[in-house]
């Protein structure tokens, strides 16, 4: 079927044109270049979170061993409750802002967080964990939908697996710097350095370009011209979408993948010498920018139950060697830390990008756009959720020290288990027959 209710237009064969809306007929010399705006737009969101994200992931590895007493678990924990608060509040202020600008919004709420770090006042950094949870609920939704506008049918997982790998290089970069420099400079300016990278982030999402339909009308802004309703209403509508079946089945796979988030970004590192967590971690990065690039293409390919229980066994690896690593403490091998160590990091960011990636790209064949833009709320509050939990309950049970547990490790397993199962009921039975691609279409 060629009529298909999507913004974007499928490449026809030279010289052709197709039927777009009423009265207006589209080349393919356009159809062409919105794809280039596509791509441009896609690289670059993707370039402006690495820069961004290699500040703040970075510096979430650190707070924990860092910050005095438990103000670091308390603040990530804070900040992870607000977003479960203000995720609400997400696709309002996209209907009012448009996709590009919330994310800048968002972003700035970020820098105010990381500038709170240079001289750490508890109340600020509680407080400025509030601000970053209002400015991650609105970023993390405003990118999913944006994502999507950029893709045609059948390229979710390609663009959210560009993404992916592309943002996950700030583990890398961000995590090599903390290393080399962490010995030879201060706290004080090691944030303030942090800051100023962030800002550079947010300079960068101002220069996405609108996302246009066959029409040439902005779909970054159109697309939620009528949806423009009040927070209570809008409350409603999340709601009724959270309590569809398919999310619902899906809620164990969100959960943990903000469970496993901060464990091995908040727990993990305590089980290393302090000086080896930013080279041990740029191991994760490697993983992530690894899982994001080659299991968003895998996810395509062989769909997406393959992939995320792929994903599952690889993550489950991380888990029991950071087991045997509590348990035996084995002798250092590279810059004070285990091989055991390195193999761990690598594998929770394989993980954590395929777990990720594919949520990104399953609720798109789920939902249409309208509703899609809710679900990715969905997904928000119960990763936020997910992470929060695992921020709080790592305090009364911890996994490093002479009392630590595997409690962690146990609650994971089962969340992992369910959440894949599920998961893989849900790609099989529950998702929508997608329209054809370009490549189909040409043939």
């Amino acid at each position: 079927d060629l009529s298909m209710n999507d913004e974007r237009t499928p490449l026809v064969p030279s010289g052709q044109s197709i039927q777009d809306e009423p009265g207006r007929r589209v080349s393919r010399a356009a159809a062409a270049q919105r794809s280039k705006t596509d791509m441009y737009n896609v690289l670059l969101l993707s370039v402006g979170f690495m820069v961004l994200f290699s500040s703040y992931n970075t510096l979430q590895n650190y707070v924990t061993s860092l910050l005095p007493g438990n103000l670091g678990n308390q603040s990530l924990a804070v900040l992870y409750v607000t977003v479960c608060i203000f995720v609400f509040t997400g696709p309002t202020v996209v209907a009012h802002l448009g996709e590009k600008w919330t994310m800048v919004l968002g972003a700035a709420c970020y820098c105010v967080y990381i500038a709170s770090l240079i001289h750490v006042v508890p109340g600020v950094v509680l407080a400025a964990a509030v601000v970053i949870g209002f400015g991650a609920a609105v970023l993390w939704i405003a990118m999913g939908s944006f994502i999507t506008l950029c893709s045609a049918p059948g390229e979710y997982g390609k663009n959210s697996g560009i993404f992916w790998g592309i943002f996950q290089m700030s583990n890398v970069c961000g995590n090599l710097v903390a290393y080399f420099v962490f010995a030879h400079v201060g706290k004080a300016a090691l944030f303030t350095a942090f800051s100023a990278v962030a800002v550079a982030g947010v300079l960068a999402l101002c220069f996405l370009r609108p996302v246009r339909n066959n029409g040439g009308e902005d779909m970054t802004a159109a697309a939620h011209s009528s949806e423009r309703r009040s927070i209570t209403a809008e409350i409603k509508a999340v709601v009724c979408v959270l309590l569809s079946p398919q999310l619902l089945a899906l809620a164990y796979m969100f959960i943990f993948s903000g469970m496993e988030l901060a464990f091995w970004t908040g727990e993990f590192p305590q089980l290393l010498d302090p000086e080896s967590i930013g080279i041990v971690l740029c191991f994760a990065g490697i993983g992530e920018v690894v899982g994001g690039t080659g299991m968003g293409r895998l996810g395509d390919r062989l769909g997406s139950s393959i992939t995320i229980v792929l994903g599952g066994l690889i993550y489950a690896a991380g888990l029991a060697c950071a087991c045997i690593l509590k348990d035996s403490s084995p002798e250092p091998h590279l810059a004070k830390a285990s091989y055991l160590a390195y193999i761990a990091a690598f594998c929770f960011g394989v993980g954590d990008s395929t777990f990720n990636t594919q949520c990104y790209a399953i609720i798109p064949r789920l939902f249409d756009e309208a509703t899609a833009l809710k679900s990715f709320t969905v997904f928000q509050l119960y990763q936020n959720i997910g992470s929060a939990i695992g921020f709080y309950y790592a305090i009364p049970l911890p996994m490093h020290g002479d009392d630590g547990s595997l409690g962690q490790v146990w609650v994971q397993c089962f969340l992992l288990s369910a959440g894949t199962l599920l998961f893989v009921y849900v790609d099989r039975y529950k998702t929508r027959k997608l329209e054809p691609s370009p490549e189909d279409l040409e043939e």
